[in-house]
C-alpha cells in the first residue's frame, strides 16, 4: 500500500486509494513499485551518488503531501548514467495512463498521474505544456514570463522584474522613480505613504508596499510559490473533468489569470490605521497577523519586528498563506460568500492547513502532525474534554461559528479535523475535501455534504478522527525532540 499511495501524493486528492482498483490504478501501482526498485538498485550500484539518486523520490511519509516543485532549467536529468533512462521510461508510462484517464473524464486520476510523471521527468514537454510552461532559451517559462523577457525585462534576484538596463544601476544603489534616477534614501522618502509605494508585479500578484522594494519582492516570491502549490493541490476546484480532458488534448482554457492584490505595510501601526475603515473593530486588527477583505479583493500584511516573541513571529510569518488561501478560493470562482448556511469550519480549517506549506528541495510540502494547531486540538480533546462532534460542527455557519463558546478552541479543532481529512489513511478523504470546498464556495453545500462525499456517517468520522489524533502522537513527539 505504501508504494501505491506515493503515486498520488503529488496531486493532493487521493480518494482513489479507497476506491476499487481498476486496470489503470493497478498499472500505476505496479509502475511505481518497479520505478522505486529501479532507483534503489541504481543507488546501491552508485554509492557515491546514492543520496542524490534517492532524493528524486518523495519521502514516504503519511503525514505529508508532496507536490512537485519543477526546475527552471532544462537538463535536470543529466546526472548518473542510466538514471535518465529510468526516469523517462516511468514518466512516459504514467503519462500514457494519465491521457487514458483524461479521455474517460477521470480528471483526478489524470492529474495525479501527470504530476507523478513530471516529478520523475521535469523536462516532459507535453506535461510542461499542460501545466502552462513553454521552452524558452533552454528554460521552462510561462507565457507571462516569456512576454516579459521578450520586452527586455530580467528577473533580478533582489529587485524582481525590471528593464534589463536598470539592473546594474539598482545594484549600484540608484533608484528610478517618476522618470528620474534618485538615491535609495530619496526614493524611500517619496514612497513612505503606501499610496505612492513600490508596485511589484508577478504572474499572479500585484503587490504594493511602503516597506522596501527588496522586502516586497521577497514576499511576492513567497506568494508565487504559495500560488503554485495551491494550484496543484486544488486543481479540481478550478477545473472540471471536461476542461481537464480538453487540456490533455492541448485545447485547454486560454487567457491570463487575474492578478490578486496585496498591500504590504512597513509597520503594524500603518496596517491597523489603514484598515480601520474596512474593519472598525481595532481589537480584531491588533490581534491579527494579516487580513483579507472580500469587499476590496485585497490581502493586507505587515512585517515581523523585534518586539515580537517567537510565537507571534511565527503567526505573522504564516498568515500570508492563511489569508492567501481565502483570497484564492474567493477570487478563483464567481464570488459567493462561503459558510452562510453551514460548513464554515472548512473555510477556516483549510486556511490553517495551508499554513503548513514549506519548500523543500524538489517539492512543495504540506501537512505536519507536529503542527501546533493540530497539537492544540489533540490536547483540547484528550486532556480538556473539549470536542464538538462533526454532526454539530457542520451545521455552524459563519456567525454561529464565530460566536460559539470557546471559539479559539473551535478554530483549533477545525484545523485538526482538516488535517485528518487531508492526511488520514494516505489521503483517502482528500478529494472529498476539495468537493466540499466546491460546494461551500458555490453556496450549494448542505450540513450533510461531508457525510455524503466521504460515504461515512458523522459518528464514523468522529471515531476515525479520534484514532487519527491518537496514532499521530508518537510522530508528533519524535519530531519535537
Amino acid at each position: 500500500m505504501l508504494f501505491f499511495t506515493t503515486v498520488f501524493f503529488f496531486a493532493g486528492v487521493s480518494s482513489l486509494i479507497a476506491a476499487e482498483p481498476d486496470e489503470l490504478i493497478l498499472g500505476a501501482r505496479q509502475a511505481l513499485i518497479d520505478y522505486r526498485h529501479a532507483i534503489e538498485d541504481l543507488a546501491v550500484q552508485n554509492p557515491d551518488e546514492a543520496e542524490r539518486i534517492r532524493q528524486i523520490l518523495a519521502p514516504v511519509e503519511s503525514d505529508r503531501i508532496y507536490l512537485p516543485r519543477l526546475p527552471l532549467e532544462v537538463g535536470s536529468l543529466k546526472s548518473v548514467p542510466f538514471l535518465r533512462e529510468i526516469r523517462e521510461k516511468y514518466a512516459e508510462e504514467q503519462f500514457k495512463r494519465a491521457k487514458q484517464a483524461a479521455e474517460k473524464k477521470r480528471g483526478t486520476l489524470a492529474m495525479q498521474l501527470a504530476l507523478a510523471a513530471i516529478a520523475a521527468n521535469p523536462d516532459h514537454e507535453e506535461i510542461r505544456n499542460l501545466l502552462g510552461f513553454k521552452l524558452h532559451e533552454n528554460c521552462w517559462r510561462t507565457a507571462w514570463e516569456i512576454e516579459r523577457l521578450q520586452k527586455g525585462f530580467v528577473d533580478h534576484p533582489v529587485f524582481g522584474w525590471m528593464p534589463q538596463e536598470h539592473a546594474q544601476r539598482y545594484t549600484a544603489g540608484e533608484r528610478f522613480i517618476k522618470n528620474r534616477w534618485v538615491s535609495v534614501t530619496e526614493e524611500a522618502e517619496l514612497r513612505a505613504n503606501i499610496n505612492n509605494g513600490w508596485e511589484i508585479d508577478t504572474e499572479h500578484y500585484r503587490l504594493k508596499t511602503n516597506h522596501s522594494l527588496e522586502e516586497g519582492v521577497r514576499l511576492s516570491r513567497r506568494m508565487e510559490h504559495f500560488y503554485r502549490a495551491w494550484k496543484l493541490l486544488f486543481f479540481r476546484f478550478q477545473l472540471s473533468d471536461e476542461t481537464l480532458s480538453k487540456m490533455f488534448k492541448g485545447t485547454g482554457p486560454s487567457g491570463s489569470p487575474p492578478r490578486h492584490r496585496v498591500l504590504f505595510y512597513r509597520s503594524k501601526a500603518d496596517y491597523v490605521a489603514d484598515l480601520r475603515p474596512i474593519e472598525p473593530n481595532t481589537e480584531v486588527l491588533e490581534l491579527s497577523g494579516g487580513y483579507y477583505s472580500p469587499a476590496t479583493k485585497t490581502a493586507y500584511f505587515f512585517p515581523l519586528d523585534d518586539t515580537m516573541d517567537e510565537d507571534d513571529a511565527e503567526f505573522v510569518r504564516k498568515t500570508p498563506y492563511h489569508e492567501g488561501t481565502h483570497q484564492l478560493f474567493l477570487e478563483t470562482r464567481p464570488p459567493k460568500q462561503p459558510g452562510q448556511t453551514a460548513n464554515f469550519w472548512i473555510v477556516e480549517g483549510i486556511a490553517m492547513f495551508m499554513e503548513t506549506l514549506s519548500v523543500e528541495d524538489n517539492f512543495y510540502v504540506l501537512g505536519n502532525v507536529a503542527d501546533p494547531r493540530l497539537t492544540t486540538a489533540r490536547r483540547h480533546k484528550h486532556e480538556h474534554g473539549y470536542y464538538v462532534p462533526f454532526d454539530k460542527l457542520v451545521r455552524l455557519n459563519h456567525p454561529s461559528f464565530n460566536s460559539f463558546p470557546q471559539v479559539q478552541r473551535l478554530y483549533s479543532q477545525a484545523a485538526g479535523m482538516t488535517h485528518f481529512l487531508m492526511l488520514a489513511e494516505d489521503g483517502r478523504y482528500r478529494d472529498s475535501v476539495v468537493q466540499l470546498l466546491l460546494l461551500t464556495y458555490s453556496g450549494t453545500d448542505l450540513p450533510s455534504s461531508l457525510s455524503m462525499l466521504t460515504k461515512r456517517s458523522f459518528v464514523e468520522l468522529d471515531t476515525e478522527y479520534d484514532w487519527f489524533l491518537k496514532t499521530t502522537v508518537s510522530t508528533d513527539q519524535n519530531r519535537n525532540r
